[in-house]
């Protein structure tokens, strides 16, 4: 097996809950890279094993992170000042840390539709991801936006229960229009972004949540709002954690025992980090806003925390190729790989290391805290600025891997999978 030494998300989880995410992206999360050899062959059976653990690390964090994020929104609508709305929106960013890692197991729909029933449980993490992150979002569906007060679910006269959200994802046909997820929360937390390119993400103020002293009208749905979609949130990682637990592991129709079963997990690793590195952040995380000047392309254009998003989904890519996350680290794609032709796994590893550096500097930018620089500033700079260069050199670099992956998925003899799911729209 072959560890490589990469950032350890769950500890810096733990800092981030334990002091209301006091993340500083000015550290160095890339350590040394340095691939240890032993001397034991890696199996797929070890591989898959192994990934089931990472995925249910990841989704494990991600809850602990929604717990948190759940007790800081009650402690804003127990007393919405300021103060309490900077610690819930700290929450949201903390919540982002391990879930945009978790998002690389997304590309499932070819190894678990007519396997899996979802009568047990979850059918599967494409559909199931549609509920908890889908982007893009139509603000003004949820709440005022664009001077428009009116015509939207808060003004609305409907009882806001979960059962209406989740029934207004998609409403109107228009998959634009979403209700539920990180993102309703996100946009519930800061308000519509209205600088453009220049700083600044959305500027809700907390009397938006204080019904003695209401602004923006609605408070009272408002709040009935922000706090029925934040359990919701909860209620859906709860579930997805249990269908990567050592328990689901040996129960038919988990998404733990599908994949353990199904002779193409491999070839869905693969397709899942393939899927991850270009169509998602060479392009719609990414690459569309560099190309266009858009800053509505950027994912999370509310709290204007992309830099952060974008970073961790990038994680996700090079957790599922060396089998590492957090804690848990064991036999892996790179392992394999490696068994069978060292000059492809050094080609991929290299590869890796030099998005992860433009990537760190992306990341470093928006976290500084003089001349900051977030991913929405970046999109209107000039292409000769440092800032500019990384993401564009990443973007380009993303596109490569698609390359490298075909080679992987040849070397190993897996299937080409789809990667067409719904997922969360982008």
């Amino acid at each position: 097996m072959f560890i490589k030494s990469v950032l350890l998300p769950s500890a810096l989880l733990t800092a981030a809950i334990l002091i209301a995410c006091s993340f500083d992206g000015d550290e160095d999360s890339s350590e040394d890279s340095t691939v240890q050899p032993t001397s034991d062959a890696v199996t797929e059976s070890q591989v898959k094993v192994n990934y089931v653990k990472m995925a249910y690390a990841a989704y494990s964090d991600s809850l602990t992170a929604a717990l948190v994020l759940q007790t800081a929104v009650n402690g804003l609508l127990a007393q919405p000042t300021e103060s309490n709305l900077r610690a819930a929106r700290e929450a949201y960013k903390a919540a982002r840390i391990p879930y945009q890692q978790s998002e690389i197991m997304r590309w499932d729909t070819d190894i678990t539709l007519g396997t899996n029933t979802g009568d047990e449980g979850i059918e599967s993490v494409d559909a199931w991801e549609g509920q908890v992150n889908a982007w893009p979002l139509n603000e003004g569906f949820i709440d005022y936006a664009q001077g428009q007060f009116d015509n939207n679910l808060i003004a609305g006269t409907e009882a806001i229960t979960k059962e209406l959200l989740i029934g207004q994802n998609g409403a109107d046909d228009n998959e634009a229009n979403v209700a539920t997820g990180v993102h309703a929360i996100e946009f519930l937390l800061w308000g519509e972004d209205t600088n453009g390119t220049d700083a600044g993400a959305g500027m809700r103020a907390a009397t938006d949540y204080d019904i003695a002293n209401c602004t923006n009208g609605n408070c009272d749905r408002r709040r009935t709002y922000l706090s029925v979609v934040t359990d919701l949130l909860v209620e859906d990682l709860t579930a997805m954690v249990a269908e990567w637990s050592t328990e689901a592991e040996s129960q038919t129709g988990t998404l733990a025992n599908n994949f353990l079963n199904s002779d193409n997990a491999l070839a869905y690793i693969v397709a899942a980090m393939k899927a991850m590195a270009t169509d998602e952040l060479a392009s719609a995380r990414m690459g569309i806003a560099l190309e266009t000047g858009e800053t509505e392309e950027e994912h999370d254009c509310f709290s204007d925390l992309s830099h952060v998003a974008i970073f961790y989904n990038f994680k996700g890519v090079q957790n599922a190729f060396y089998g590492a996350y957090g804690d848990v680290s064991g036999a892996s794609i790179a392992d394999l790989v490696r068994q069978k032709d060292a000059a492809t796994f050094q080609a991929l590893d290299s590869a890796l290391d030099d998005i992860e550096e433009n990537m760190q500097t992306v990341l470093d930018a928006g976290e500084r805290e003089t001349n900051t620089v977030r991913f929405d500033q970046i999109v209107g700079q000039g292409e000769t600025e440092p800032e500019r260069i990384a993401a564009q050199t990443a973007v380009n670099s993303l596109i490569g891997l698609s390359a490298q992956f075909n080679n992987v998925r040849e070397l190993l003899s897996l299937q080409e999978l789809g990667t067409d799911g719904g997922g969360d729209g982008d």
